[in-house]
């Protein structure tokens, strides 16, 4: 709370009374708010309201680009509209007004209004309009961007705004007093000088309400004190959201805001008000406590008053809104022709396909919010365009032709072979055209493509109308694979084909044909399926009443229930003359109803949709024409009503396709409209700001998976069944109008109805009932459930493997892989010895190999598809093999050698061993046994029986290194102190090995143990003879896996440099060391003993 000072005592005394005034009667017991219902009320515009105002509860005025008058309890269209479109408007009472215009060249135009007179008058302002009051004709102030200008006694003054910058609102008061918010939120006071409002707070809005200034930020609702103070009466997150406040009589607030926000006020409590609205609120007037208006976006009008109020009903729709694709940053489209409406990534958007003539067809991705980008170049089905060569195309129609989830694409071509684009996976499209045939011949010039299950096989076929050669008709074998069957069927025909459409038009189960010509009759086909028991076309034009006039140049055929009796009726455009509307009687039979229902005319038409655009129940149409395109209102069944221009549905120029569909899932249908030459095609943004529908989507597993050929009822709640309680009734379409497809499941209006019942007959005949769907909903009907779902669709995947031919090439190229994967795991684990965890990634890495390659491939080549793929994965295969194979050779080479070396070890053990053993035995016994133990001869002998000992000790250490089995280190020091404390004893030596380690523990593979005792015995051996040492000592450690062996001497030493010339020892040892990657170190000098030290590793077992 700021405080009060530096006021006078009356100041003070007036604003204590003020705010002293205004707390007690919010405490008083006010009127309850959930007694105030907010009213929708319909009005004659669509466009954007701004500005509201009342002279007395029963007369007012509301604003957008167009005045509107309230008078007698009826809203209505000021009669005596200024001459240009209204920017800012301000009355002085129901006949007196200002109005400012905006300009193309940031000025605007002012002008005064008073009855049916309006003039221009001078604007003295440099820039645009932003703000103006009047208190009389000749008495105001308007202001813009840093300007002001007083109008005093009919003249013009400048006044110095308070700052260079836009002022959004300025006021004048009883006392003269200026008031002026600008843009950054300062409110300022001009009474001979500006002074801004106290306080950091930023204001967005404020009103001049019984001599006080009341203020809304962001965040606080307040009161601006004599101080020119900001004093805050309450918070409420809310408000940043709130663009408009009006004070009540009885000190209550009501404000408005985004999003069809309503706040009141009172008691100081704040309370949010029901609108049942999501548009922007821009104004509001309170005529009372119980009683006031708002206005909002796209022709919003709410009435705020009692529940048992009744206000007059006028149709409440507010027509469409004209989008020229501006979010893909191109400003006119055209050379388009055929549209298609369907969701191609499956995001539950629905996405736009147009073709282009000329030029390159175009893929619309939706993305939310009425935008999109254009994608047809990275889908892959642009089109092609050359300049030797243009495909020309015309018609598309959208199907899951082989079953598999995704929309599939048909494109016609006037010039040349249509194609048929495959959908993978939602993400791009596949030429399939080669694979799929179905495309007709290079002259058959076609113009419309439809698609519908016309032999109840449960998949789509396709049927192409053509200029030059025969209509033709496709049958589709499940996979998305087709098959001409046009003669068979009954349908060859000579030339002239435009438009066509499939509908069961007798109610007995399979699909009929019309087909529209530009130069013969049109044709009405029946479909005899029923009862021949065979797929044939029977021409019944004559008898249906629906062949039209020779040479009409007909154009769009669509099939629509027009008059809710549960039948498709038939609507067909013509160029030549006049369009015309067939109603059905229920058993094909049709009545050209054109001259009393929509009226004979001029046209020259192309496409057309029939569609429930205002949410009344009643199907109503949209002709796209060479000029001005019409809509023509249904009125419930009886009569239509040219209602374009009032809708805002009347393009111009040479329009073509269109179709319908909910582009922004709000409920209401919209509709794309396609335009050759002239302005550009457009998206028309249905205004329905509250649409009362449910939503309905078929799934068929036994039927075709799109539910094209299914029957929808909708009755009222209760009612299932009861041709008076009729609300819908529906055939979902393959194709129809000019060469292009609706949404396949529109929103269908429910009206007034909270409740209602649905009837489903699917091509099969099967039926599903759906009772008591709420208003709002969203329903998946499928044909089948639980196991009988779970076999069609295996079934259905079984006839796409075995009925697509390149489906039919993958699967076998799977094949072969995995059985050449299997069968080297097999192997492997047989001869190689694989175990279960390397398998299993031998087995996903093939495999993937396989997948990328095939995946990167699939569709661009069947060499790189299916060939290479098997092919890398059976190289991968062979060396993976070759590398196995060649150890596996090795590990056989080693294991051979350590059997030889394993019987040389026996060999030399119980052969040479021993019989060098028995030698030394026997010279030992002769020693003992000569009579002459002394002289010469037993010299000779004990030297011999050393040498002999020398010998089997050489030969004993040789068995123990070349036997193949691993070692411990302590085998290894125990077999050196065994060998060599001996020799070293006899020569008074003292020998002694110190180990800080368990050697137990450390396993010296053959190799390693080998070499260790050869440079260990080779270090002993050259003490003993040479080093006149009188001890030895051999120490063992080891530190983080590294062994180190130590042997030390007092002996003589002696010069390395020089040893190394003389002598092979000390090279063999270092060779030896270096065999087994080990450090050999020697340090020694003359009279400085000798150390030898060797650090090596264990070695790999």
């Amino acid at each position: 709370m700021i405080l009060v000072e530096s006021l006078s005592f009356k100041h003070k005394i007036n604003f204590l009374a003020l705010i002293f005034g205004f707390l007690p009667v919010l405490l008083l017991q006010a009127d309850n708010i959930d007694s105030l219902s907010c009213i929708q009320v319909p009005i004659p515009a669509n466009y954007d309201l701004r500005f509201i105002t009342f002279f007395s509860p029963q007369s007012g005025m509301a604003c957008g680009k167009q005045i509107l008058s309230y008078l007698d309890g009826r809203w209505q269209v000021y009669p005596d509209q200024p001459t240009a479109s209204v920017g800012l408007f301000f009355p002085l009472d129901s006949n007196t007004f200002f109005v400012a215009s905006h300009t193309k060249y940031q000025e605007s135009d002012l002008y005064f209004g008073k009855g049916q007179h309006w003039k221009k008058i001078r604007n003295p302002l440099a820039n645009t309009i932003s703000s103006m009051y009047f208190t009389d004709s000749v008495n105001g102030v308007i202001a813009g961007l840093g300007e002001i200008a007083l109008l005093r006694n009919n003249r013009w003054q400048w006044l110095p705004p308070p700052v260079p910058s836009a002022i959004n609102s300025i006021f004048i008061d009883r006392d003269s007093v200026i008031r002026a918010l600008v843009q950054t939120g300062e409110l300022f006071k001009y009474d001979g000088k500006w002074s801004r409002i106290k306080g950091n707070e930023k204001i967005k809005c404020f009103r001049y309400y019984r001599n006080a200034v009341y203020v809304l930020g962001d965040d606080y609702f307040g009161v601006i004190s004599p101080g020119d103070s900001i004093i805050r009466l309450s918070t409420n997150k809310k408000l940043k959201k709130i663009t408009c406040f009006f004070m009540t009589g009885n000190r209550e607030m009501f404000a408005v805001g985004k999003k069809g926000l309503i706040l009141h006020f009172k008691d100081g409590v704040w309370k949010t008000m029901e609108s049942d609205v999501n548009v922007n609120l821009n104004a509001i007037w309170m005529t009372g406590n119980s009683n006031g208006w708002v206005v909002g976006n796209n022709g919003m009008l709410l009435h705020l008053t009692t529940a048992h109020a009744v206000t007059e009903k006028i149709h409440p729709w507010k027509g469409f809104k004209v989008n020229t694709m501006i979010s893909i940053r191109v400003k006119v489209i055209d050379d388009e022709y055929g549209v298609v409406a369907a969701d191609f990534n499956n995001d539950g958007l629905t996405d736009i396909f147009t073709c282009g003539l000329f030029e390159a067809n175009h893929l619309y991705i939706n993305s939310g919010n009425n935008t999109f980008a254009d994608k047809a170049q990275q889908w892959n089905v642009n089109g092609e365009i050359s300049i030797k060569h243009h495909e020309l195309n015309l018609g598309a129609c959208a199907g899951d032709f082989d079953n598999d989830g995704d929309e599939d694409l048909y494109v016609t071509v006037l010039n040349g072979r249509n194609k048929l684009y495959k959908n993978y996976r939602g993400k791009s499209f596949v030429d399939y055209s080669s694979i799929s045939h179905g495309t007709g011949e290079q002259s058959d010039r076609t113009n419309a493509v439809i698609a519908g299950d016309v032999d109840n096989d449960g998949d789509l076929d396709i049927f192409i109308t053509n200029e030059n050669t025969t209509n033709r008709l496709f049958l589709n074998n499940g996979a998305g694979i087709f098959e001409e069957v046009t003669q068979s069927a009954g349908l060859t025909t000579k030339a002239g084909g435009m438009g066509c459409s499939f509908a069961d038009i007798d109610n007995d189960g399979d699909l009929d044909l019309y087909v529209a010509n530009w130069s013969s009759g049109n044709i009405l086909y029946k479909n005899l399926l029923k009862e021949k028991g065979k797929l044939f076309f029977e021409d019944i034009t004559a008898v249906s009443g629906t062949g039209g006039k020779v040479y009409t140049k007909s154009n769009a055929v669509v099939f629509a229930d027009i008059d809710n009796d549960a039948d498709p009726d038939l609507f067909v455009t013509n160029r030549k003359t006049s369009n015309r509307l067939y109603l059905n009687d229920g058993h094909g039979l049709f009545t050209d109803r054109t001259a009393d229902m929509p009226g004979e005319d001029s046209l020259k038409s192309y496409g057309a949709v029939i569609a429930d655009f205002d949410g009344d129940g009643w199907k109503d149409i949209y002709v796209s024409n060479v000029g001005t395109n019409v809509l023509f209102m249904n009125v419930r069944g009886k009569r239509f009503v040219n209602s374009s221009s009032k809708f805002g549905a009347g393009l111009e120029g040479y329009s073509t396709g269109s179709a319908a569909a909910d582009f922004d899932n709000n409920g209401s249908i919209d509709l794309y409209v396609a335009n050759y030459v002239g302005e550009s095609s457009a998206i028309l943004i249905n205004n329905e700001n509250r649409p009362q529908y449910i939503r309905l989507k078929i799934e068929g597993i036994e039927n075709n998976l799109d539910g094209v050929g299914t029957k929808i009822y909708v009755f009222k709640d209760g009612k299932l069944n009861h041709t008076s309680a009729l609300l819908y009734y529906e055939e979902v379409s393959g194709g129809s109008g000019y060469a292009s497809m609706n949404q396949r499941f529109l929103p269908i209006a429910v009206g007034g109805q909270s409740f209602v019942d649905v009837r489903v007959v699917f091509p099969s005949g099967a039926e599903k009932i759906i009772k008591h769907i709420r208003k709002g909903n969203s329903v998946t009907v499928k044909d089948l459930d639980g196991l009988a779902k779970i076999r069609r669709q295996a079934s259905r995947q079984f006839t796409l493997l075995f009925k697509d031919p390149h489906e039919l090439m993958q699967l076998l190229a799977w094949i072969i892989v995995m059985s050449m994967i299997i069968l080297s795991v097999l192997r492997g684990a047989k001869r190689y010895r694989w175990h279960l965890l390397f398998s299993v990634s031998y087995v996903i890495l093939l495999t993937l190999l396989f997948y990328l390659q095939s995946d990167y491939f699939e569709f661009k080549n069947i060499l790189l598809s299916t060939i290479l793929p098997v092919l890398s994965v059976a190289v991968a295969i062979v060396l993976v093999h070759l590398y196995f194979e060649r150890n596996r050779i090795r590990s056989l080479a080693v294991v051979e050698q350590e059997q030889m070396r394993e019987k040389l070890s026996r060999d030399l053990h119980d052969d040479l061993a021993s019989t060098v053993s028995s030698v030394g035995i026997y010279l030992t016994l002769i020693r003992y046994n000569l009579k002459n133990k002394g002289g010469k001869l037993n010299e000779l002998l004990d030297k011999t029986t050393s040498l002999i000992g020398d010998a089997a000790s050489s030969i004993t250490d040789l068995i123990w290194a070349i036997s193949p089995r691993p070692e411990t280190l302590d085998d290894l020091i125990t077999r050196v102190n065994n060998n060599f404390s001996t020799l070293f004893g006899e020569k008074g030596i003292a020998f002694s090995t110190i180990s800080f380690i368990n050697m137990e523990d450390i396993v010296l593979d053959t190799k390693t143990k080998q070499n260790v005792y050869l440079v260990m015995k080779e270090a002993l051996n050259n003490i003993l003879k040479y080093a006149r040492a009188s001890a030895v000592k051999i120490n063992v450690g080891e530190q983080r896996g590294i062994i180190k062996i130590s042997i030390t001497d007092n002996g003589t030493g002696f010069d390395l440099p020089e040893a190394e010339n003389k002598g092979h020892g000390l090279t063999n040892m270092k060779i030896r060391a270096e065999e087994i990657t080990a450090r050999l170190e020697i340090n020694t000098a003359p009279g400085k003993g000798t150390g030898i030290v060797m650090i090596f590793k264990p070695g790999k077992q």
